[in-house]
């Protein structure tokens, strides 16, 4: 139900002939009982799932800030879909209660997920503090929208003038809340792209099981947000659907919810080192780094060492090789040898690692000693971690995909 009808209509919470709130906005929705049976169908699954994910995540053993974000994100989601029970139902006191709340769900989700996925790479002490100034906007709408509208609704003499534009327009504030949001989610992916950039500096291996989904997320909400956009448009230009436009949003809401609940339940920190976040987010990384003062000698002696070492030792067979653990055995430092590989090399400790991995996958191929390994298995032997990393890393090398490859080898 839109503001301007609940401003219009508030004196109903006292009357006993109350009527659905939907009614009021929507009138033939309670001539479409099959379509208001399955609306209340998903928002019972959606209100019963959002409680699920809420204790899975406060019971989590490894429990840390993403996993207290994401209680936060899930406890509003909750109110808001509880909301709209109470709207499709009519159930005044159970509305008002979930009303200031949900009301500032929009306000709130950009944030809250922003600050989610700086929380998977970044170290806790301090983020929320350092970020309290996201929640600024959603705190003055609370205050002087929020509230506002729910003194009116329990005294209807009570109107705050400013507040005309709530009362006359409802395509306004709605097309704004979804602007602000929609700019936040188009800010939380460039820092996720970012943040998976700084990933290839560091890890060998990027599961896209682990942190592919966070994209495909906020590509879905985007998603989201610009149907309703449109929506909007629609009903301001052309008039109202004939039934109950504001739920397609909440079953939207109800899906995207889901599977961020059913990834992030179990969703791991990943904490990238601080020099690598700052250098993937600095313009001026060109121009300075950790090897700049550096001769020509000392980078021909680095190079030679990282090449002897990826030679002979073969560091690049554990899946699980980090940039800190292949600079240990050089030795240097993982900053220099992030510049030796990112500004020197022009590559990236991802890349080069994959390479290697690649024609060791190769060189097996060829060899009548693993004739009777799979694809796979000689894909972990070195030191891959997934399959799906495999295929991407083969393919990119050699422009085959790995059955491909073996095929064209035996022939």
């Amino acid at each position: 139900m839109g503001r301007k009808e609940i401003l219009n209509s508030a004196q109903q919470l006292t009357d006993h002939s109350f009527e659905p709130f939907s009614a009021y906005h929507y009138p033939s929705i309670n001539n479409l009982s099959a379509m208001k049976l399955l609306i209340d169908f998903i928002l019972v699954i959606g209100i019963l799932a959002s409680f699920a994910i809420i204790f899975l995540l406060y019971k989590s053993k490894k429990r840390a800030l993403p996993q207290n974000i994401l209680i936060v994100f899930f406890v509003f989601i909750l109110f808001y879909i509880v909301n709209s029970y109470a709207d499709l139902h009519g159930l005044p006191i159970l509305y008002v209660l979930s009303f200031s709340i949900s009301d500032i769900l929009v306000w709130v989700v950009g944030p809250t997920l922003y600050l989610y996925i700086k929380s998977l790479f970044n170290k806790s002490e301090g983020l929320l503090l350092r970020h309290k100034y996201h929640f600024i906007p959603a705190l003055i709408y609370f205050v002087a929208i929020s509230i506002p509208i729910l003194f009116h609704i329990f005294d209807n003499n009570k109107f705050y003038d400013y507040l005309w534009f709530v009362r006359t327009d409802d395509y306004l504030l709605p097309l704004l809340e979804d602007i602000y949001l929609l700019a936040y989610l188009l800010l939380s992916l460039k820092l996720f792209k970012d943040y998976r950039s700084a990933m290839k500096l560091n890890y060998s291996d990027l599961n896209e099981d682990d942190f592919g989904w966070i994209k495909n997320l906020l590509l879905g909400s985007i998603s989201v947000i610009v149907i309703d956009i449109l929506l909007i448009s629609y009903n301001f230009f052309f008039g109202d659907f004939y039934w109950a436009v504001d739920y397609i949003t909440a079953i939207a809401i109800i899906v995207v919810v889901s599977y961020l609940g059913y990834h992030g339940v179990n969703q791991s920190k990943v904490l990238l080192p601080h020099f690598l976040i700052k250098e993937n987010f600095s313009e001026e990384k060109e121009k300075l780094h950790h090897l700049s003062n550096a001769s020509e000698k000392e980078l021909e002696e680095l190079k030679t060492r990282f090449e002897r070492v990826l030679k002979n030792e073969k560091p690049y067979l554990d899946e699980d090789l980090t940039l800190s653990k292949l600079a240990k055995l050089i030795p240097t430092t993982d900053k220099k040898l992030s510049a030796l590989l990112n500004q020197h090399l022009d590559t990236t400790f991802y890349d080069i690692i994959n390479t290697y991995r690649v024609e060791a996958v190769k060189e097996k191929l060829r060899s009548d000693d693993f004739d009777n390994y799979t694809l796979l298995g000689i894909a972990y032997e070195c030191g891959f971690k997934s399959k799906t990393s495999f295929n991407r890393s083969f393919k990119n090398e050699t422009g085959l995909s790995p059955s491909e490859f073996k095929k064209n080898a035996i022939l």
